[in-house]
Order: C-alpha cells, then structure tokens, then sequence
C-alpha cells in the first residue's frame, strides 16, 4: 500500500513547532526502546506518537535533535552485529527518505551535541516523561524520556528542560489531510468488518467472546495494513457493565447484549468505534435501553460543532442522559449527578488521532479539522444490561460529519 504520509509531512511538523516555540532553543527528543517482556523477549514496539509525529520512523531507540539554528540530526544507536542478525541492521537511506532528516549521527554523539547545545543556550527543549500515569493510573510510561532528561542534567545541571508536550498537543489535534486520509481508511476498515460479519450472520454463529475478537482479527490482518488500535473490548451481559473489559474469554448467552468495542489501526491512526449486538430479538426492556442511549447519541451530535466547550457540552448530555434515565425508571431526578453516574460513568467524548484518546484541550472550543468520538452508555449492572454506541466525528466548518456512519447504526439484531 501507497503511504498516505511523504517526508514533506514530517518536515513540516517540524517546523512548524519549531515556528511555535517562543525561543529558539535546541529541541532534544527520544522515541521509546523495547520493554522486557519476558527473558530476552520484548513486548510488541509501539513508537512515541509525539517522536512518530516529528519523524515518521517506528525503529525503538530513536533520537531527534535541532538545533537553535534548525539544523537537524537523526540520532541512532549503535547496534551490535549480533543484534543485527536476530533484528535487522539500520538502513540508514530509508531513515532519511521516511524522515526528511539527512544528517544521521549516533545516539551518544546527539546527547553530547545536545547537552553542548542546551548549555550554550541554558536551556533545552524536550517532552519529558509524564508522571500522571503512574499516580492516576498505576503505569509507568516507557523509561526513554526519563533517561534523556537524566543524562542532560548530569553533564549541565542547572540548564533548564522546557516542555513542548503542550505545543505538539495544540498542533496534533488540527488534523491535516494525510492524517484524516488515513483515519478514514483505518474507520472505513473497521466499519466494513462490522457489516460484513453481521451479513455474513458470522457474528451470531461465533458464540464466544474471544470467537469475536478472532474474526476481527482476521479481518484487520487480512488487509495487510491494519492492526488494532487498542486492545478490543468484547463484552457480553453483565461484563458490559465493565467499561473497560478486555478478557473477552466467556460464551454469549444469544439472550444477553453484547458491547463490541473495536478499531483499526493505520499507519498509526486510530478508529474507535461501538456496536451493541443482540443475537436475538432484544427483549422489550433491552430495546428500550438501546432506543435511549441512540436518542442521546442524537442530540450530542447535535452539540460538536467549531466554538463548541467540551466542558459545557459534557454537562449537558448528561442531562440528556438524566432524562433518559428517568424515563427508564432507573433514577426519580433529573439533577442528581450522583444518580446519574452510577449508569453513566464516562464522558461522551475524546480526541482521536494517533492516540485512542489523542491529545487536545478540554478547555478550548472545538475547532474545523479536530477528530472526536461521540459515546454515551448506560450500563446497569443490577440487570446485566450495558448498551454503548460509538462513532468517530470530525469537526467542520459547519458543523460535524459522522465519519462511521457508513456502518449500520445504533444495535444490530442478529436474527
């Protein structure tokens, strides 16, 4: 398959944040290395968005330095001739030509220009790593960023490491028309599996939730482009009711809903998208639970357009979704957010891009060419019911486009 991105793409990231910058400091940043899996085994590599963004490159162990001047350098590592023969060795013309970058140099050589750099300047631009995920989260982000940050200050301790996180944040949620080119594909991938095995009524002769994921899989892989983005969610009855369940190991009852949670991945754009699915015709209360989160759904689209605030938006669909909670029985007032949430505990939007919850603002109005999801759900764990329904918006100029609205909407009904 054609690439969707050029150099061109990638050099002009760079500029413009270097043109985003209020100083011309030098700019140090390192893609992630290998984790250990197990013994001398890795777990899968996944680049650093942000790294990927600047280059283009998906090799671990990756550096980039520009200069204050705009020089760029490609840092790589030295790799040992054993290491070749088990993983491949450095083609460095192919770094170049993905990149954009023509001067290539050694990851040791990069630290010491850098450092050389930041102290002439007394500071040093870099994407530090982010402590919130070990505290909020209970994970740890890959160690590289980290380790860039404690070299730096070893050789100059008092040079100051200045975070560009936030500009590369305000220039990755504008998309541009590769990345949207590529999300579409990665949508159209996945929302075409979606119809494709509810014709083919694959779906209703599966019977398992790890069957499900399978014949995703297949289908993704047999594109020869596609991954998934994320790790899939398949969740059937009561495990509906957990947001983020990814065990998918259980038989589905044809009688109970099943959530599918699923995107494709391509060339590191993401899909995120959301069927509910009755292998049966859905009892009486189950459709009715379906009908109100599709008429919530409705009237959020309705809300995300440019100018928009997320935070004022979010509030108000979850009045829509405290009324629509009433007429399910479910809670007896309309403004108790308490009440609510315990049916509703998520937001109804985030940022798509490179990241399943890509970056932006949720403090600054929506604008033309951002990406969003638009998810309500209800989930009620006393009845074994969890409906969720997701699609992937794209912000216009006048208003929003359902990007996945080409998939059959709201649930399926396998009959």
């Amino acid at each position: 398959m054609k690439s969707h991105f050029t150099s061109d793409f990638f050099s002009l990231n760079r500029k413009k944040l270097r043109d985003s910058l209020t100083r011309p400091y030098p700019i140090l940043c390192v893609g992630n290395g290998l984790l250990q899996r197990t013994a001398d085994a890795s777990y899968p590599f996944q680049q650093e968005s942000n790294f990927w963004y600047l280059t283009g490159l998906s090799i671990p162990d990756l550096g980039l330095l520009i200069e204050a001047n705009g020089t760029e350098y490609l840092l790589v590592p030295n790799i040992s001739e054993t290491k070749a023969v088990f993983d491949g060795a450095l083609d460095t013309r192919m770094l170049q030509e993905i990149s954009g970058i023509d001067t290539i140099i050694s990851l040791s050589e990069g630290i010491k220009l850098a450092g050389e750099q930041a102290a002439l300047h007394a500071h040093v631009y870099t994407i530090p790593p982010e402590k919130k995920y070990l505290s909020d989260e209970g994970m740890y982000t890959n160690p590289a960023a980290q380790r860039i940050v404690s070299s730096l200050r070893r050789g100059h301790p008092s040079i100051v490491i200045e975070d560009i996180t936030t500009a590369l944040s305000d220039l990755r949620v504008i998309k541009q028309p590769q990345e949207l080119d590529a999300m579409r594909h990665a949508i159209d991938i996945t929302t075409t599996t979606f119809d494709a095995l509810r014709d083919s009524k694959t779906l209703k002769h599966i019977g398992t939730e790890f069957g499900v994921e399978a014949a995703f899989t297949n289908h993704f892989r047999s594109t020869g482009i596609a991954n998934h983005a994320y790790q899939p969610i398949v969740a059937s009855g009561s495990r509906a009711t957990t947001l983020h369940y990814i065990e998918n190991s259980q038989v589905i009852d044809p009688h109970d809903l099943t959530v599918i949670d699923i995107g494709a991945e391509v060339e590191h754009y993401a899909a995120d998208i959301t069927r509910t699915v009755s292998m049966s015709k859905p009892s009486a209360r189950q459709q009715a639970v379906i009908d109100e989160v599709t008429g919530v759904q409705t009237r959020a689209l309705a809300l995300l357009k440019p100018g928009a605030m997320l935070r004022d938006y979010e509030e108000t669909v979850v009045a829509y979704m405290g009324e629509a909670l009433v007429r399910l029985k479910l809670i007896d007032n309309t403004k108790d957010i308490y009440q609510i949430r315990h049916y509703y505990p998520h937001a109804t939007s985030h940022f798509l891009g490179l990241d399943v919850h890509d970056v932006g603002n949720y403090d600054a109005p929506l604008a033309e060419n951002m990406v969003l999801t638009c998810e309500p759900g209800i989930y009620i764990p006393e009845e074994g019911i969890g409906v969720r329904i997701e699609d992937d918006i794209l912000i216009t100029s006048s208003g929003n486009s359902n990007l996945s609205d080409n998939c059959s909407h709201s649930a399926y009904v396998l009959l």
